[in-house]
């Protein structure tokens, strides 16, 4: 899955966490359209953000951030939560957010799909950028009978995710079909078509980047490059140095 370290598919209707810290990564929240109801994010950035039905959520945690996510009052969330590994370089940089608005999403229709271009490029459109490391992320759904297909460039690693459904996605002289809530990893390879078909209405996520390959040490939601730097960031964590999550 490199440089994704985990990626969690939930429904939320209430508060679920206390503010907490992340550093060494990205946290990544891509809430679905079936969403109701604001996704209230707020962040040691500053940010106070009420995220909605089809937006994303990039939080760049980097030497270290704080956040907290719940939903507002009668609202039903679901989204997936994603963890992407920064490289060291980018470890010790301040963090930063980018917020996606799911109006500013392209999106791509053609035989039996449709596709939400939420992040880089795919089919000729351009996404929204800006990610620490370039990363594409498609929403897509595809009818009984629909095709849709990938052009995934030389050196990247595809993730692909069945939320709904059972698409198949054929990469060469391999093919796999996903029951819902499964998962594929495909590794790198020279620039390669992915074709995801259904037999029934589907829906996946397709999420692809060049992989980091450097060793890490990960303790709860901070992955850093060595021990020492995953004491030393909890300390500053301690001593108030990440700020303060709005109140």
């Amino acid at each position: 899955m490199d440089p994704l370290l985990m990626v969690d598919h939930f429904v939320m209707t209430g508060p679920t966490f206390e503010p907490h810290l992340h550093a060494g990564i990205s946290a990544v929240t891509a809430l679905f359209e079936d969403s109701t109801g604001d996704f209230l994010n707020r962040d040691t950035l500053g940010r106070d953000v009420a995220l909605k039905p089809g937006d994303l959520y990039w939080l760049a945690a980097a030497s270290g951030a704080a956040h907290e996510e719940r939903p507002a009052t009668g609202a039903r969330v679901h989204a997936l939560q994603i963890f992407v590994n920064l490289p060291a370089r980018l470890k010790a940089e301040p963090a930063r957010a980018l917020h996606v608005r799911a109006a500013d999403v392209p999106v791509l229709k053609g035989r039996g799909h449709r596709v939400r271009v939420v992040l880089g490029r795919s089919g000729g459109i351009d996404g929204v950028g800006g990610t620490p490391e370039e990363m594409t992320l498609l929403d897509g759904f595809l009818e009984p009978g629909g095709l849709f297909v990938h052009a995934l460039p030389e050196g990247r690693q595809a993730w692909i995710y069945a939320v709904s459904g059972r698409p198949s996605v054929r990469w060469g002289d391999d093919e796999r079909i996903l029951p819902e809530g499964t998962a594929l990893a495909i590794g790198c390879a020279p620039g390669t078509d992915l074709v995801l078909e259904a037999a029934e209405h589907s829906h996946f996520v397709l999420m692809a980047a060049r992989p980091i390959r450097e060793p890490f040490v990960k303790r709860g939601p901070l992955v850093m490059s060595t021990a020492a730097d995953v004491e030393r960031t909890l300390a500053g964590y301690t001593r108030g140095e990440f700020g303060r999550v709005p109140a």
